[in-house]
């Protein structure tokens, strides 16, 4: 029975990816901030799943959740990171780092790289991580990345977060490269979802479910045909061409990561 871990698994596509391969031949893990939260939805869906807690806007509260899955399992065979925020105003995290950046981006990153045992002890374990078609506007500050040195504007930091997504993948799959471990990045398009409850009301009037949104997980999880494939993006069954050039840039996907472990270096379980 293969092990998947999933971020964000209490609401919108999170839940939709607990409940779908809660039915199948999985034993299912997902982060949440609330254990009464996480508990009601066990008993109403009749999970099997096992909930972790975390607030990933604390990079110390990533660390303990790796540190408690390295001591619950002995390997991980899928991490869907899928958790994610969207703030339109200014906010900080507990560590002092702007709130887009860090939870969309550094957390997930942190998560991943205190995970790499588990997942490197797995036969071919596979890696997802969440983007968004927002990655498009290409807004890359490499000397602001926190967006404290011009007018604050959520749409351009949450963009540009979603851009960090593709290029960590890009680079850990560099860094992967003759391992069995693969990366993949998958866009979930626009869906119904609590990512956008910092906004103004929306009429979702024939806007896909959630689990539309999970589909793009799904399949870069589960699809044969992607065994071996690292490094590409998803939109539901199928390659996702609509990705910037910038997006495709191993340059400043290596720039990036550098700057992203400065962050993070100070949290490591193992230092890279």
């Amino acid at each position: 029975m293969k092990k998947v871990l999933i971020t964000g698994g209490t609401s919108g596509i999170g839940l939709e990816l607990v409940k779908y391969f809660d039915k199948g031949n999985y034993q299912v893990y997902f982060t949440t901030r609330s254990q009464s939260k996480a508990a009601s939805l066990v008993q109403e869906h009749q999970l099997r799943a096992t909930p972790y807690m975390v607030d990933f806007s604390s990079l110390q509260s990533v660390v303990e959740l790796g540190k408690n899955l390295r001591s619950a399992l002995s390997d991980l065979d899928i991490l869907i990171n899928n958790a994610g925020t969207w703030q339109m105003e200014f906010h900080e995290t507990h560590d002092g780092i702007e709130m887009n950046f860090a939870v969309n981006h550094l957390a997930p990153m942190l998560l991943t790289l205190e995970l790499m045992p588990l997942l490197n002890a797995a036969s071919a374990a596979r890696i997802i991580n969440t983007s968004s078609g927002a990655h498009r506007r290409d807004i890359l500050q490499f000397e602001d990345l926190e967006f404290r040195q011009s007018d604050y504007n959520g749409i351009v930091t949450y963009s540009q977060s979603k851009l960090c997504n593709i290029l960590f993948s890009l680079h850990l799959s560099k860094l992967l490269k003759g391992t069995s471990t693969t990366v993949n990045t998958v866009h979930p398009g626009y869906v119904k979802s609590a990512l956008f409850d910092n906004m103004k009301a929306r009429n979702w009037n024939g806007v896909p479910s959630s689990f539309e949104g999970a589909r793009s997980a799904i399949y870069a999880a589960e699809a044969p045909e992607l065994e071996g494939v690292s490094g590409k993006y998803y939109f539901k069954e199928a390659e996702e061409p609509r990705l910037t050039t910038l997006a495709q840039n191993p340059t400043a996907a290596e720039k990036l990561w550098q700057k992203s472990m400065s962050y993070l270096a100070p949290f490591l379980s193992n230092p890279q």
